[in-house]
């Protein structure tokens, strides 16, 4: 199913809330990405993150769900071997995809992560590095990056995975932003909304057996 609904300034944004594998195939190939790399970094990150006691610092859990998540991307974004890139831009992972011009990031998100009827944004206020990845218009102010190898990244649309765990799932959607209010995003262009990951099967909760809706609807919505 696709929904369409509205944004301010008279613009729109498409949410796609895919039911099925193939259905969330046929988004993410495009991109040369599979479910499979985001299906396995959202399980290990989980897992990771029940290792601690309630002795432990408050944010370790987070935090190491942060760091494996990104850690099993790459190893699963490397396997695919459909030419994604790993740089690190003042301490921040970003991968990209010069091909399609195309960029990456991981983030955790708040409440409204993975649902339709909401508007995202990322859970915690981000610094420089990340703010200065997007700008008014949802374009990526990182042209000309320079990579290890002597490289530069030309990246036009960027992708943020955002996460958020609640009632026994993990909720992720695959996003593009448009604009930041202060330290954290507030605006949209495009989401792609997974089926949620449910913690006690170890895998997305697809619906296999239902059948597509075809149907869309759209709004525009003015300030």
């Amino acid at each position: 199913m696709i929904l369409i609904t509205g944004r301010e300034r008279g613009t729109v944004m498409a949410i796609h809330t895919p039911k099925t594998r193939e259905d969330l195939a046929r988004h993410l190939y495009p991109m040369r990405l599979q479910a499979t790399v985001f299906e396995r970094a959202v399980a290990v990150g989980a897992a990771e993150s029940r290792t601690y006691s309630k002795g432990a610092p408050k944010s370790a859990p987070n935090m190491t769900r942060w760091y494996r998540t990104v850690e099993v991307i790459h190893e699963q974004l490397m396997l695919l071997q459909l030419d994604w890139k790993r740089s690190d831009p003042q301490n921040l992972p970003y991968f990209s995809q010069t091909d399609l011009n195309l960029g990456l990031i991981t983030s955790s998100g708040d409440e409204f992560t993975g649902v339709a009827w909401g508007t995202p944004s990322t859970k915690n206020p981000k610094g420089s590095a990340f703010a200065r990845r997007v700008d008014e218009n949802g374009q990526i102010a990182m042209f000309g990056q320079p990579t290890d190898d002597g490289g530069e990244i030309d990246v036009k649309y960027l992708w943020i995975l955002l996460y958020n765990e609640r009632d026994g799932m993990v909720f992720l959607e695959l996003s593009r932003p448009t604009s930041m209010a202060g330290k954290q995003i507030d605006s949209w262009s495009e989401r792609i909304i997974f089926p949620p990951f449910d913690l006690a099967l170890g895998a997305f909760s697809f619906e296999e057996d239902t059948e597509e809706d075809e149907g869309f609807g759209f709004t525009v919505a003015r300030r």
